[in-house]
């Protein structure tokens, strides 16, 4: 069996944060309060795991999904899911909410358009990092480290295809190789009206054995050493979530938020965040 250490690295947060403040899920209506443990458990299940600790996806999505007929004057479930989110903090490290796509899609009568939404939560280190690394592209677009994580998300999304397929690539943490597949498939397609065939690579979360994290590669194409390391960084991640929430989630057990304070702070009073990132950062 082989195992995986598991590093914890102090961020930087200054005199920290109140354990109180860390997921302060008590602030919400008490009638909202199930509800939102219920949506952070969703959110630490899927894919969001490898967000929330240490950013090695610099964002991720789809833990909570919406749609509503565009044009509507009221959003009052959205709204429910962005004051949940809201909550989802501790310090100014993650940033976490509901996005709208800037694209309409027909409805499934074909009676009308709709506006899809999705929850991400955003790692601000793992946004730097990523947009250290790629500053040309994101440089052209006006985006820095210093941009604000939301600002960096919408950019992105009201840009052309190309460019947005580029960023959200980047955003979700994907190898530079597969997003460059995706980039130059998604050109093709458009050119020739074919579609280009792919395989996929998928690695797992606690919530789907296969396919948890799923990104594009050429057809017939093997995986490469950035995706093994990368299997390899996710596979330590879920292997300690797996541990901590059979201690802490269930029946009788103090639950999600119990699982992040403990995983943020410990025992301390004084939260001063983790990045459980086999490896280091």
């Amino acid at each position: 069996m082989r195992i995986y250490f598991v590093f914890l690295a102090v961020v930087a947060w200054g005199e920290g944060v109140r354990r109180e403040e860390c997921f302060p899920v008590e602030r919400l209506p008490a009638e909202e309060r199930a509800a939102a443990e219920k949506l952070y458990l969703q959110l630490m299940d899927s894919e969001a795991l490898y967000t929330v600790v240490g950013g090695v996806k610099p964002m991720s999505g789809g833990f909570v999904t919406f749609r509503m007929v565009a044009g509507a004057l009221e959003a009052k479930e959205v709204d429910a899911a962005r004051r949940m989110l809201a909550e989802f903090r501790c310090g100014d490290e993650l940033v976490a909410t509901v996005h709208h796509f800037g694209r309409l899609f027909a409805d499934k009568e074909k009676k009308g358009m709709e506006r899809y939404f999705e929850g991400v939560v955003l790692h601000r280190g793992g946004l730097k990092r990523m947009v250290e690394g790629h500053r040309e592209f994101f440089c052209g677009l006006g985006l820095t480290e210093a941009a604000h994580a939301l600002e960096t998300v919408m950019t992105v999304e009201y840009q052309e295809s190309g460019a947005r397929f580029r960023g959200l690539g980047y955003l979700y943490g994907y190898p530079d190789y597969a997003v460059d597949f995706f980039v130059g498939a998604a050109r093709e397609q458009g050119l020739t009206g074919e579609f280009v065939k792919r395989d996929f690579i998928g690695m797992p979360t606690f919530a789907r054995a296969e396919r948890g994290v799923v990104y594009a590669v050429a057809k017939g194409a093997s995986e490469r050493e950035e995706d093994r390391r990368l299997r390899e960084r996710l596979a330590g991640i879920l292997e300690e979530y797996r541990r901590r929430r059979g201690e802490w989630v269930g029946e009788g057990k103090a639950g999600i938020v119990g699982l992040l304070r403990d995983w943020f702070c410990g025992q301390e009073a004084v939260c001063r965040g983790i990045s459980g990132v086999p490896g280091g950062l």
